[in-house]
């Protein structure tokens, strides 16, 4: 199962691809530099049995399980200066090598990439020598040492997304919160649905073949069920009876489903449409977001043709109490003649169904 994080870094002028001095607290505060400082640098890429790959730096993630989530990770790097956030990098299907297990897998990957004459581009900052007390043999002892923690984390090289200008973000549209996390050793673990909005932060003329590739390793990730079943039935709170019941539901089956065929009639809760085979039990509250009991619980669910399940399920639709449909202006005109997305919901909605509906919309839906 695919894990999302937003990762402060710290800020760089050189758009990372050397260390450019900018004052910080902690870490950079004591040395002048970050290890993040050459995440943009052509020379941190290598290739193994023939697949490019982009080695880069931010902190581990304290007790979040990376080690389970081996090239299954999207870290939302940002940085903050001079009061704003910017989003400054992406990685997709990363795997962190910030564990005291992979330490030889570092060190490896400093002597692959020629990481470590790089100390003389951090001794030339003023900043930095400073720090050392313009003691460039003790540096250098130092760098030996810290060297190894500049590659912390690989990813795919066609899954690396590094803006030429950084991206503003808007915190309060992200977690609901005044500004994102700050301090360099802390992250946010955000949804799918979350990663989607900070991607689409990236206005569409500066959207290259890799942020199009990480989009769509999003969205394979956000509809593949098998990892959700896998953690189900791994998990040893859960009773025989119950893991069974999730399973289905997270698979559109079982009592969830027969649920929804009886509340909507067998047919599609808006177009009527009642051919099986093209009818979706789709979570109102996502599966991600909800707990066991939303998870089964029918007035959490529509029945929905498999068009408008995938509109719904990305946010592109939703439905107000009074089950007027609600179209994001995301969907062109064109599309939304197409489709005909017009229709209401068929039958009244239960005030469950519409509590449900309203953290859908406030959550899920794109205005």
């Amino acid at each position: 199962m695919a894990r999302y994080y937003l990762k402060p870094i710290l800020w760089n002028t050189n758009n990372y691809r050397m260390p450019s001095g900018v004052p910080a607290r902690g870490y950079p505060a004591e040395h002048g530099f970050g290890h993040e400082e050459w995440n943009n640098a052509d020379f941190m890429r290598f290739e193994e049995q023939g697949q490019g790959f982009r080695a880069f730096h931010a902190e581990g993630l304290k007790n979040a399980p990376v080690a389970l989530f081996d090239g299954q990770i999207f870290v939302f790097m940002y940085a903050s200066h001079d009061r704003v956030q910017e989003l400054v990098g992406i990685a997709g299907r990363a795997t962190c090598l910030a564990l005291d297990e992979r330490k030889e897998e570092r060190e490896g990957l400093v002597r692959r990439l020629g990481l470590q004459p790089r100390w003389r581009e951090a001794w030339q900052l003023p900043i930095v020598k400073a720090c050392h007390e313009n003691n460039r043999q003790g540096f250098e002892d130092y760098w030996d040492d810290q060297v190894q923690w500049i590659p912390s984390w690989i990813c795919p090289e066609d899954l690396f997304f590094w803006p030429e200008e950084p991206i503003a973000l808007d915190a309060t549209q992200i977690t609901g919160k005044q500004k994102l996390l700050t301090m360099f050793n802390s992250y946010t673990e955000i949804g799918p649905e979350t990663s989607i909005r900070v991607l689409e932060s990236v206005p569409e003329d500066q959207r290259p073949a890799e942020w199009h590739h990480i989009r769509d390793a999003v969205d394979a990730a956000y509809d593949d069920p098998t990892a959700d079943v896998a953690e189900i039935q791994a998990d040893e709170t859960i009773e025989a009876t119950t893991k069974d019941q999730l399973i289905d539901a997270r698979l559109g089956q079982g009592r969830f489903r027969a649920a929804l065929m009886a509340r909507w009639g067998r047919a599609c809760a808006v177009s009527g449409c009642d051919q099986p085979e093209v009818l979706r039990a789709s979570h109102i509250k996502p599966w991600r977001l909800s707990s066991n009991r939303d998870r089964l619980d029918p007035r959490n669910g529509l029945l929905l043709s498999a068009n408008l399940d995938a509109l719904f399920d990305r946010g592109l639709i939703s439905f107000a109490n009074d089950g007027s449909m609600v179209v994001s202006s995301r969907v062109a005109k064109p599309v939304r003649e197409l489709l005909n997305l017009a229709g209401p919901l068929r039958s009244p909605l239960a005030a469950k169904e519409r509590n449900f509906l309203a953290f859908h919309r406030d959550n899920i839906f794109w205005p």
